[in-house]
């Protein structure tokens, strides 16, 4: 799927959770010169709503009946009473009366006043009867009162009731009923509190999780800025939604720290734009330079240190200018982010579209705080809009990163193989080059004496008397046994075999007989037929003897050189194998008993002189693995059983088959006769660069490239050691499940460790 069509469903999907989560906009009862006319309201259906409309406002006393100085203030348009004052206090800290009448509906339920935050110390009065407070407008030595309470009408048998509020002001320069209280049925006002509270809970939650997520990120793998900065502000937008709706904070702290709350809610607020602007930064460093986000966060910090260690009525004397500062903060971001969609970089969308939703979010909320405007405040849906898209951002960004180390892992990966290989190949370079020095030497010399048997076959072809037709059957039998893939025999072997032909044809009076027994013996004849003694008493010997002699020879001498130009492919094409590696190869099937003899051709040279090599390879079924990978195992395990030998002891290497925890599983075993691996160091061996060889000689990689490649495998390796022996298992499972163990073998099964 394109990145437009994603793009489009989640556009789609954030338009339909914003008009989810606006209010209702049906008509809500208002406030009329001080009335609130409900006659005709039907609690029971009727969503609560806020108490806006024309208040009886009457500064600077309290009383329960209007005077001539009370006037009608429009809330929410008019939320601030400082210009309505008379009196000369410090400009906010004023007190005041609001008063409406209630008209009562016909049906009442249990009918509550929701007021979310006060910002005042307040009393609630239902005619002249005290039914609720924040704080104390009587003990300034009380803290600070913001949690939100919930106050119910009392019971009344009366048509109408006249609600009185006594709002005092000791800490907020912005005086006055900030906030309309809503009105509505209890269990309608318990029911929304309960489903913000809800809300409130997966958003922080998901901010904490992605938080603790990226923090992760930050100290596993490379320590990127942004993954910190995004930590960070995750978790001050984890305590700015607990302070913020329904003061969720508040359930866990109580009622008496409100002053302590408040100071949270400026700083999570300030100290988030600094994060959150760091955090873009991060991505888009380019774009702008470090220089301005720096000194911009310099001038947002006095605010900062402001909310730690100021006053309450210093705090809230400079918010709104804090505010400004924001709105700067916003046109950066806006700025940086359209640059990173136009140039159309990686995540763009997701990145683009989730910072856009947070600023307007972020706007909105800014400009009814600064216009004292009542509306719906959509921070905490930015929030949650932002938190979605960044995990798909993330998910995205880190995915790619991941397949990105995975790519370079195989790279390393195979770097380290092939820089393992070419340290195998040369510390086995000696042994090989006189693997195929051999054979090329017996190609040369044998080419030679070919050379000078024709050459002196052809000079005393004259002298050769002519052979009848009855001799050439002898002829073309020494000529079959001579082109016929015999062993040679040994030394002690030929001396009897030539004695024993020497008797037989001595005794039958042959001539050249010596010449005959050796040509017998060295074409791998058992026994002389009979045929042979007839025509070799009744025809000239001698030419048949030189005709022989020189046939066989050349022959011989043919075989030889196919037998040596054989075994120098043989090693060429081991070595060649066992150079090969391509990390993108696909799994062959393949018998381990091939690997291995590709392995030990290549090593035969080091292994011939002084180590006796005994192999036990049982007939498996074939294994699905990666070969080039396999032999590097084998080299790295043979060579090290080698050194630990310092080439002399017994080298067993098996192959079978077992079962362990009911799965088939192939296994190669190697065991030699060196010294043993202590305990000390045996938990050790597969750790990378770990080595017990002197500098210079070990790189310290090749039982943990092993391990790697086994591990890669699906299998493991096993370590026995004991003073004396030392027998590594390479368990390699059968993936493909139609292999099965052969029961009948009568080889002993190696069992796990």
């Amino acid at each position: 799927m394109s990145m437009q069509v994603y793009a489009k469903i989640l556009l789609f999907l954030s338009i339909t959770f914003l008009f989810s989560c606006k209010r209702d906009l049906s008509p809500n009862p208002l406030i009329i010169q001080g009335n609130l006319n409900l006659n005709d309201n039907h609690f029971n259906s009727q969503l609560p709503f806020p108490m806006e409309g024309e208040w009886i406002f009457t500064p600077g006393v309290f009383q329960f009946e209007p005077s001539e100085n009370s006037i009608y203030v429009s809330i929410p348009d008019v939320p601030n009473w400082n210009s309505f004052q008379t009196t000369k206090k410090e400009e906010g800290l004023e007190i005041g009366t609001y008063q409406i009448t209630i008209q009562l509906p016909k049906e009442t339920n249990r009918l509550t006043f929701y007021f979310l935050a006060m910002h005042s110390d307040c009393q609630v009065f239902q005619d002249r009867e005290l039914i609720g407070e924040f704080g104390s407008i009587v003990d300034d030595s009380r803290p600070l009162d913001r949690m939100p309470i919930l106050i119910h009408l009392k019971p009344t048998n009366q048509s109408s009731i006249k609600l009185t509020l006594f709002v005092k002001n000791r800490f907020y320069r912005w005086g006055g009923i900030r906030i309309t209280p809503i009105f509505g049925s209890e269990d309608s006002i318990v029911h929304s509190i309960q489903v913000s509270q809800l809300k409130e809970t997966i958003l922080a939650g998901g901010l904490i999780f992605i938080g603790l997520y990226q923090l992760g990120i930050y100290f596993t793998r490379r320590k990127v800025s942004g993954s910190l900065y995004f930590f960070f502000f995750c978790f001050l937008m984890f305590f700015q939604i607990l302070v913020t709706g329904s003061q969720s904070l508040f359930l866990i702290l109580g009622k008496e720290y409100g002053e302590l709350v408040y100071r949270i809610d400026l700083f999570t607020e300030y100290m988030g734009v600094i994060c959150g602007l760091m955090y873009i930064h991060c991505l888009t460093k380019e774009y702008i330079h470090k220089n301005l986000i720096y000194g911009y966060s310099l001038v947002i910090l006095i605010p900062i240190l402001n909310t730690i260690f100021g006053s309450i009525q210093s705090i809230s004397r400079y918010h709104y200018y804090v505010l400004y500062l924001i709105i700067i903060a916003l046109v950066i971001l806006f700025y940086l982010i359209f640059r990173y969609i136009k140039d159309k970089r990686s995540g763009s969308i997701y990145l683009g579209l989730s910072v856009i939703l947070l600023i307007t979010a972020a706007t909105n909320d800014i400009i009814l705080t600064l216009f004292h405007k009542q509306g719906t405040f959509y921070l905490n849906i930015g929030l949650l809009l932002f938190v979605f898209f960044q995990s798909l951002f993330l998910s995205k960004h880190i995915s790619g990163e991941i397949v990105s180390a995975e790519i370079k892992f195989k790279d390393v990966l195979f770097q380290l193989i092939q820089s393992e290989k070419l340290s195998s190949i040369g510390m086995t370079v000696t042994s090989v080059a006189h693997e195929i020095n051999s054979p090329l030497s017996a190609v040369i010399l044998t080419s030679d004496s070919i050379r000078d048997n024709i050459s002196d076959f052809f000079r005393q072809l004259p002298q050769m008397e002519s052979i009848s037709k009855k001799s050439f059957p002898f002829v073309l039998s020494l000529i079959e046994y001579s082109m016929s893939d015999q062993s040679l025999p040994t030394g002690l072997e030929f001396r009897q075999k030539k004695a024993i032909f020497l008797d037989e044809l001595k005794k039958n009076q042959i001539l050249y007989s010596d010449q005959y027994a050796e040509i017998f013996v060295t074409v791998g004849i058992k026994e002389i037929p009979n045929e042979w003694i007839q025509i070799l008493n009744q025809y000239n010997s001698k030419s048949l003897v030189l005709m022989a002699e020189k046939i066989v020879n050349i022959l011989l001498g043919t075989n030889a050189i196919q037998s040596s130009a054989n075994r120098a492919i043989k090693i060429a094409q081991a070595l060649k194998n066992f150079t090969h590696f391509d990390p993108k190869a696909e799994m062959k099937t393949i018998h381990l008993s091939d690997s291995l003899h590709q392995i030990l051709t290549i090593l035969q040279g080091s292994l011939k002189h002084g180590i006796e090599l005994k192999t036990n390879f049982v007939e498996i079924p074939p294994i699905n693995c990666y070969p080039d990978e396999l032999n590097q195992v084998w080299t790295n395990m043979i060579q090290n059983a080698t050194q630990s030998m310092n080439g002399k002891g017994k080298l067993t290497i098996e192959i079978n088959q077992t079962i362990l925890k009911n799965n088939p599983f192939a296994f190669v075993s190697i065991e030699d006769t060196g010294p043993g691996v202590s305990k000390e160091i045996l938990d050790k061996i597969f750790d990378p660069f770990f080595t017990t060889k002197p500098i210079g000689q070990g790189t310290g990689l090749g039982l943990y490239i092993s391990k790697q490649i086994i591990e890669k495998h699906k299998g493991f390796i096993d370590v026995i050691s004991t003073k004396g022996i030392t027998k590594f298992i390479v368990y390699l499972p059968y993936l493909d499940k139609t292999n099965t163990v052969n029961e009948d073998s009568d080889s002993t099964l190696i069992s796990n460790k």
